[in-house]
């Protein structure tokens, strides 16, 4: 073209050399990259661990979180507070059976339990052919028979009726968790199991609020009563928490709220995996979580600071922000030396310049981000 105007070979081969390196969209291309591995040197600082970009991309657009309860909001590391064995059964014959089913499990209150025995100075009976019932409980055979133990659902799966005992009315009506224990349709006794709040839990949720995330919900298969008393003192509201629930009840509840905008799901067990794989980012408590909830999320918090999670939330809308300012300026850079080398006499030298400069701006630009790891101010 530039020939057909009367141009020479050497001009004409010039302006399409210098339009050329003008075109070239390296600052496009660097500008998502350089601030991403950025933001997931200084999260893995903080201890947050991405498992990749896409991860922290996807947490800038979040707008609610849902939090199991035990173990990510709670400690996990329940006592327990209660024991009332039934018909004449002593107390240390008791917590002996339960601790021979419970030792079968990897449940928080099971360590528990194991732990009341070992202060009680009982021996856990030896249980085998054990099976778990997510949400419910746990069944197996020891010397005596078979022997379950769970929550009221597991309680009307066998056919007992924990009503019909006087000494556990107490128990139900309380806002602390009840472990039932019992053979077929025989209910042996019952132990009660209190957990606390994270110590930083509140401060975590407060933050999460104040960075504008819309909601916030707690899902647990605990009783509501039990979910209730550890809501008040995380500040969640009564409406945003939902309790007595199934793995498959999660998934529902994520998959609802996924149609209001984007979800990030935060939980610990085995019974978290669904909703973590479910949502559209998975947050493992990596110092206490399940290894199946590890390998469901794509993030893990490496500590059990909560307060690391609004960081991290905060870092990844950052991380977008700085995204859009390279974007912005790599394309309108380029836009203007295209112009230039087409229009005006732009010369090579000045366009290299402003080629490799704008890369290397864009470059620095998310750079910066290594300078803000998570930390908790």
């Amino acid at each position: 073209t530039l020939l057909a105007l009367g141009w020479t070979v050497q001009a004409a081969l010039y302006r399409a050399a210098t339009v050329l390196v003008a075109a070239s969209p390296c600052a496009v291309v660097i500008s998502v990259p350089a601030a991403i591995l950025s933001a997931l040197s200084a999260a893995a600082r903080g201890g947050v661990l991405f498992k990749g970009g896409a991860a922290l991309e996807r947490l800038a657009v979040v707008r609610a979180y849902a939090f199991d309860k035990t173990g990510t909001l709670t400690t996990g590391r329940a006592e327990v507070t209660e024991v009332v064995a039934l018909d004449g059964l002593a107390e240390a014959l008791f917590v002996a059976q339960l601790a021979g089913i419970e030792a079968a499990s990897e449940h928080h209150i099971a360590d528990a339990v194991l732990r009341y025995a070992k202060v009680l100075g009982v021996q856990p009976w030896g249980v085998s052919q054990v099976q778990a019932w997510p949400s419910e409980g746990i069944s197996g055979t020891d010397a005596e028979g078979s022997v379950w133990a769970g929550n009221q659902r597991m309680v009307a799966r066998m056919g007992a009726d924990a009503s019909a005992h006087p000494a556990l009315q107490p128990m139900q009506a309380g806002a602390q968790t009840v472990v039932h224990l019992g053979r077929g349709n025989r209910l042996l006794g019952a132990v009660t199991v209190a957990d606390a709040p994270r110590a930083t839990a509140a401060a975590g949720i407060a933050a999460l609020r104040a960075a504008g995330v819309g909601e916030i919900a707690m899902m647990t298969g605990d009783r509501r009563e039990v979910a209730l008393r550890i809501a008040a003192d995380l500040g969640i509201h009564d409406a945003e928490v939902h309790a007595d629930l199934l793995p498959a009840d999660k998934v529902a509840l994520v998959d609802a709220l996924t149609a209001k905008g984007a979800v990030a799901f935060v939980g610990d067990g085995v019974n978290d995996a669904a909703a973590l794989a479910r949502a559209d980012v998975g947050i493992a408590m990596g110092a206490a979580g399940s290894e199946v909830a590890l390998q469901a999320a794509e993030v893990a918090l490496l500590s059990d600071d909560m307060q690391r999670l609004a960081l991290a939330h905060a870092l990844a809308r950052r991380t977008a922000g700085i995204i859009r300012q390279n974007l912005i300026f790599a394309i309108g850079a380029m836009v203007v030396l295209v112009v230039a080398g087409l229009f005006f006499a732009l010369p090579l030298p000045l366009a290299v310049i402003g080629h490799e400069g704008g890369t290397l701006l864009v470059v620095l630009n998310g750079l910066r981000l290594l300078n803000d790891p998570i930390r908790v101010r």
